[in-house]
């Protein structure tokens, strides 16, 4: 049943925006990305997060100060996943649309609450008896408003605690409120009893659709609550939701929001949906990833093995198995589901068109690598648990779950399916345990502050107002000292020998930290007549409208707040900034010439010594395709084109064809900058004057960083010139040792690497001639009353231990041949067992791995065949002596199973 017809999620969410865009005159501003600018946070979780820095107030609110918007969301990793309930429970997702109305000190309870009864009630129709609302337990307010002026029966208003119905702060201090949500009834419609006790509200009868958060209240660090200001609102509607009870759906999974993609897959699978609940999750379960995975990849996130880019790797193989475990797929299929998303949402959502055949070999691409690793990791879990079957454990140590996740990169989401489908547990705190150092290292170096925790800026800012920027025009000012902060507190003044500070003025020609561009570093000084004064000012980064000049108090009496003092950027390492940022614009023009216009920019690191530039593109570049980039980048600079600046809407900039970065926030305004008709990118650094000023460009190097994303690293101008003289010394050096002209080098090496291919030849000749007459020798040493065969064999490399080891298990139906040699130092281990023995809990992966740790190294493989090494040799008889004894004591054991 639909209870306003045929009314689409798309038109749900038009309508939402026109109502408070047209009628309520809000802003309406597009969705984020999935990328939050909040560092303390991967992924966007609300529709509120991009509006943290308004709240806090360090940043200003937007004119007018009322924003309407449908902000993309994903729950899926820390205290906000929903990844155990997706597919399991009605309205469950790893992603969704959130849509919300805001004020930043505009309207508060007496305008929203009766806006929210109109749009429901009005817009969307929905009867007004099957509407309930609960309120804060002391906000008589919301009670009186909802009571008297929208008209809603006291027995439909309940009152619930601050578990429920109170919002924030969004970290340890800051705003926080109230809030009012409402539910919808199913009565009678609703599976189960229709009468049941409306206060719990979290029965399938009720389900809330919106949250109107009433943000009126400042925490402090000391927890005491104080009253803002100015009030702001912040209302949440997740239009998954609304569209499940317009479209009298008691399942989100068959809104028109998402069937189309369940249908598609059980097309796919050929098992239609609704023919069985374990079909039905990994239907739902499958739709719902992909659709987080378009979006994702869509926003420039890539699959890798930390951050963001894990998740996405997580989802997608999480994914995968649920399609070929209970839908039977064999191959990749994921990639094929793209094209629905993409159909469904593209509109108002472009980056899901623009980025489509990107996303499309991105995921087919991880696809086939996630099969290799099912196979890889599902194999050795299985051989974790079957010993721990042996031995009567129910738990999965840490430091094999860690093994599964960094050395195969199996997801612990995925141990932990399977684990759960095979009856184990996980041993989580030792997981946690091995996995701190990579958490450290994964962990984002704080530049600045978490805006989070920077109410003490907030305060700066509201007191001293926003910092001028004059960067772009001058390199040295006369500047007033606004703010001093020593150990994140206000200070009067600083002074003292290598005192660390961060300073903030009026205005400032230090270029912040944004876009990838390292911030400038300089100097503040003071005349010697004025009480000399020197001020190193080691970075520059951004929180809000402030600049944050991060110092060095070097010497002088004292700096004090409210004084004026000359803010000087070091001129040579601004250039350099300049000339290799101006280079990664025409890095990026070049590469979309050679390789076309898919390539899309994924990240940039800018500073005076080099570039580095990430882009998307699915296989490493070619050594012409290389050369015609590089030769283009210094063509551009020969003709010496100068720089266009144009400030547009941006709306306009992106008319006239300007690149943006898909994670920069962008203002009403924007900067235009452009070289002829090379480039034209939206961009607030600092760039040359003329393209000639960066001299000349070398790329130094081109790979892989992470599933369909390159990065190539360049120099430009006195860099790269010394770049070439290095290369050229280096050249030199080999064509003397080489005893031959410089010309002539590569001609040398070619006939040199020839040879020695003739003779690694030769050596494996050598070697298997060898290896048939060690056959014959190693076979009369095993009889079926010692089946064991466990050897150190002199003067073999790894290669041929291998080798012979492969003979004498072809030659012998049951055995266990261990072998071992030392070569330079170090140990090399090779185990083969024949499947009898495999079934008597012998394997050879822990035989190698248990030697290999004896002599300080590490290896495995499978249950019949393995290898290992070791950096000691000289434990090597000690390893040997170990293996035997294990397989003596693995032989006993069998038989007196046997006999009882």
């Amino acid at each position: 049943m639909s209870l306003s017809g045929t009314l689409s999620g798309s038109a749900i969410r038009k309508k939402f925006v026109d109502y408070f865009q047209q009628k309520r005159a809000h802003k309406y501003l597009q969705s984020a990305s999935l990328v939050p600018s909040n560092p303390t946070v991967l992924l966007t979780p609300a529709g509120m997060l991009p509006f943290v820095p308004v709240f806090l107030g360090i940043e200003p609110p937007p004119s007018p100060p009322r924003v309407v918007s449908s902000q993309k969301c994903a729950r899926v990793s820390g205290k906000a996943s929903d990844l155990e309930y997706v597919g399991r429970t009605p309205r469950h997702h790893t992603f969704f649309e959130m849509l919300g109305n805001f004020s930043f000190g505009d309207y508060f309870k007496a305008e929203v609450i009766p806006w929210a009864w109109e749009f429901l009630t009005q817009e969307l129709q929905l009867p007004t008896e099957r509407l309930w609302v609960s309120v804060y337990t002391t906000d008589m307010e919301a009670r009186d408003i909802w009571r008297d002026q929208v008209g809603v029966p006291e027995s439909r208003i309940l009152f619930r605690d601050e578990k429920d119905n109170f919002w924030g702060p969004p970290g340890p201090t800051g705003p926080c409120g109230p809030c009012s949500e409402i539910y919808y009834d199913w009565g009678s419609l609703a599976d189960g009893n229709p009468q049941e006790d409306p206060e719990l509200l979290e029965t399938d009868r009720f389900i809330e659709i919106w949250n109107l958060v009433f943000m009126e209240l400042f925490k402090d660090a000391q927890g005491n609550f104080t009253p803002l200001e100015k009030k702001n609102i912040d209302t949440g509607m997740g239009l998954e939701r609304i569209a499940m009870v317009v479209q009298g759906k008691q399942n989100t999974f068959e809104t028109d929001l998402l069937y189309p993609i369940v249908n598609h897959v059980a097309k796919l699978s050929g098992i239609p949906y609704k023919k069985s609940e374990p079909t039905d999750v990994a239907l739902k379960i499958i739709a719902d990833h992909i659709r987080f995975i378009a979006f994702a990849l869509a926003d420039g996130i890539t699959p890798s093995n930390e951050g963001r880019g894990y998740i996405i790797r997580m989802i997608l193989r999480r994914a995968l198995r649920y399609g070929k475990k209970y839908l039977g797929f064999q191959q990749p299929f994921l990639y094929q589901l793209i094209t629905t998303v993409r159909d469904l949402y593209q509109d108002p959502y472009e980056e899901l068109k623009a980025h489509y055949n990107q996303t499309v070999e991105t995921v087919k691409l991880e696809e086939q690598r996630c099969l290799e690793t099912l196979e890889r990791g599902s194999r050795v879990l299985e051989e974790v648990m079957t010993s721990l079957r042996a031995s009567h454990q129910k738990t999965i140590p840490g430091a094999e779950i860690f093994k599964l996740y960094d050395t195969f990169g199996f997801p612990v989401e995925m141990t932990q399916d399977i684990a759960q489908e095979e009856g184990f547990g996980l041993d989580v705190d030792g997981f946690e345990s091995c996995m701190e150092e990579q958490r450290q290292r994964a962990r984002s170096a704080r530049k600045g502050e978490a805006i989070v925790e920077d109410q003490v800026y907030a305060k700066i800012l509201e007191e001293v107002g926003a910092t001028e920027f004059l960067g772009y025009e001058t390199l040295s000012a006369e500047a007033t000292v606004k703010a001093l902060i020593v150990d994140g507190q206000p200070v009067a003044s600083v002074g003292g020998t290598n005192q660390p500070f961060v300073a903030i003025l009026d205005r400032t020609p230090f270029y912040a930290e944004s876009g990838g561009q390292i911030g400038d570093r300089g100097t503040f000084s003071r005349e010697e007549g004025h009480h000399g004064l020197t001020v190193v000012v080691n970075d520059t980064v951004k929180v809000g409208d402030l600049v944050i000049h991060q110092c060095l108090f070097d010497n002088g009496e004292v700096l004090r707040v409210g004084e004026t003092l000359l803010a000087q950027v070091e001129p040579t390492t601004r250039q350099r900034a300049v000339i290799h940022h101006t280079a990664t614009h025409l890095l990026q023009a070049a590469l979309k010439k050679v390789l076309g216009d898919t390539v899309t920019q994924a990240g940039s690191y800018v500073s005076p010594e080099g570039a580095r530039f990430d882009f998307s593109f699915n296989r490493g570049l070619k050594p012409d395709e290389v050369q015609r980039v590089e030769f283009l980048i210094n063509k551009w600079i020969l003709e010496n084109t100068g720089r266009t600046i144009q400030w547009l809407s941006l709306e306009e900039a992106k008319r006239s064809g300007a690149i943006a970065m898909f994670d920069e926030k962008y203002g009403d305004e924007v900067r235009v900058i452009a070289y002829g008709d090379y480039t034209k990118e939206l961009c607030g650094g600092t760039h040359a004057e003329r393209l000639g000023e960066i001299g000349l460009v070398k790329i130094v190097s081109e790979s892989a960083i992470a599933s369909g994303i390159r990065r190539i690293e360049i120099v430009a101008g006195e860099k790269a010139f010394k770049h070439f003289k290095q290369l050229e010394s280096e050249l030199s050096e080999a064509a003397t040792l080489l005893k031959t002209p410089v010309r002539e080098v590569p001609a040398k090496v070619e006939r040199l690497l020839d040879e020695l291919k003739q003779r690694d030849k030769a050596i494996r000749d050598l070697q298997e001639k060898m290896a048939v007459f060690e056959v014959k020798r190693l076979l009369s040493e095993v009889t079926p009353d010692r089946p064991f065969l466990v050897r150190q064999i002199e003067g073999q490399s790894a290669e041929g231990l291998k080798l012979l080891a492969e003979k004498l298990s072809q030659a012998l139906t049951s055995s266990v041949i261990f072998l071992a040699t030392a070569e330079q130092g170090r140990a090399s281990f090779v185990c083969a067992v024949s499947p009898d023995f495999v079934k008597q809990g012998i394997q050879a992966g822990q035989l190698v791995k248990q030697a290999a740790t004896l002599c300080e190294g590490g290896g495995g493989g499978r249950p019949n065949f393995a290898q290992a090494g070791g950096k000691n040799a000289q434990r090597l008889p000690e390893a040997l002596a170990l293996i035997q004894k294990t397989l003596e004591e693995a032989v006993s054991s069998a038989e007196k199973s046997v006999s009882s």
